[in-house]
Parts: structure tokens; C-alpha cells; sequence
């Protein structure tokens, strides 16, 4: 069922006519909302530090290519650097991480050599506190990628393929992937959920700082 499923989720995803498109879905939980990429506005791309989850930087580098539903997501990352650990308002966000090296083709995560790739599909919405006073608040539960050993168990190949890639004002990083992803720890549920789809992004200059993952 999952290798059908994924196939026609790549065709999906090849046939489509804009340069950004996302095949996939995750149903709504209790701290998560309906996740579906059918209304894309921004798509960026950058180099980036990363920082660890007290917001120190690791030392580590990324080429990150950023999806998501929220117009103009280059300047409100500029306005708000802990915008994915903090989230100022309800959003969707797709997340592709590749390792820091300039170099184009396939990465699959968990691959000697592609150390640093990986994925999160971030799903963001308010969220009542369960004791008073009334309060609320905005829960990341990121679903993660699994690794490409993991996803032949569903006799596919996990993977984020990068045609091109560039850093300057005005540039572009532009690629596909076709990936697995688990749960947050926070959900009880266990099942893996596929995403595919392919993106032209545009280079967010000021993406260095945004605390990432």
C-alpha cells in the first residue's frame, strides 16, 4: 500500500505545472493541524548555522530549502530568528536539510557521506492549556524523515535530488525529494507518512540566524 502510494505521489508531484509542488497529507491531531501543501507562498533557501535546543550553535552548517504557506516567510524569520521553536502565529512549513558542500545530486539521509541530511514537516496551531487560567499556546511537534535504510523496508529510496544551487541575491536552489516521515514523540501514533514533490526556490539572504532544526 505505502510503495503504491508513494509511486503515485511522484508522478503526482512530476506532473505538476508550477515549480513547487508537495504531494502528501497528515491528518489533524491534538497539537498538530491538517498538514496539506496546497497553497504554497514561500519558498526560500540559504546557508545556515545550526543551534542545538537551548539556542546554541552546534558549529554545523546547512543548505536549507524552506516550504511553506505563509507569505513573505524570508522577512518574518528576519523579524523573528525562533520563529520555528516559538511560533508567533499558525502556520505549515516543510523543511529540507542538505549537507554544507556546493555539491548537486541525490542526498539521502542516513548515507555515509550525506551526513546532515534529513527533513521535518512542521505543522503549527493554538492549542488550548489543559489547566486554567485559560491560556494557549503553539506546540512544535516536528515529524521527522526517517532513514534511507529505513524506507527500503517500503521498497523505496528516500531521498532530496538538488539541480542547482545558489547563495547569491537573486538566485536559486532547485531540486525534488521523495521521503518518509515518523511521528513526534508527543503522538502515540506510529505510522510513517510519505511527502514528495519538487521546488525553485528563492534565496532568503538573511535565512543565517534562524534558529535551525
Amino acid at each position: 500500500m505505502y510503495r503504491a502510494g508513494v509511486v503515485l505521489l511522484l508522478a503526482a508531484a512530476a506532473c505538476g505545472q508550477d515549480d513547487n509542488v508537495v504531494v502528501g497529507g497528515i491528518n489533524s491531531t491534538s497539537i498538530t493541524p491538517t498538514i496539506v501543501f496546497d497553497n504554497i507562498q514561500s519558498v526560500i533557501s540559504g546557508r545556515v548555522h545550526l543551534f542545538d535546543n537551548k539556542g546554541v550553535a552546534t558549529g554545523a552548517l546547512a543548505q536549507v530549502v524552506i516550504i511553506s504557506d505563509r507569505p513573505g516567510l524570508c522577512n518574518r524569520l528576519q523579524q523573528n530568528h525562533d520563529y520555528f521553536r516559538n511560533p508567533p502565529e499558525d502556520y505549515l512549513a516543510l523543511l529540507l536539510f542538505l549537507p554544507a558542500n556546493n555539491h548537486l545530486g541525490k542526498f539521502l539521509p542516513g548515507r555515509a557521506g550525506d551526513e546532515g541530511t534529513f527533513s521535518e514537516v512542521i505543522g503549527v496551531k493554538q492549542v488550548a492549556n489543559a489547566s486554567p487560567p485559560p491560556d494557549f499556546t503553539r506546540p512544535v511537534a516536528p515529524f521527522t524523515s526517517i532513514t534511507t535504510n529505513d524506507c527500503l523496508f517500503f521498497g523505496q529510496l528516500c531521498y532530496i535530488g538538488l539541480t542547482d544551487w545558489s547563495e547569491e541575491a537573486g538566485g536559486e536552489a532547485v531540486g525534488n525529494f521523495n521521503l518518509f516521515y515518523a511521528p513526534p514523540p508527543q503522538l502515540t501514533a506510529s505510522t510513517t507518512i510519505p511527502f514528495g514533490g519538487k521546488f525553485k526556490s528563492s534565496v532568503c539572504t538573511t535565512l543565517d540566524g534562524t534558529l535551525l532544526p
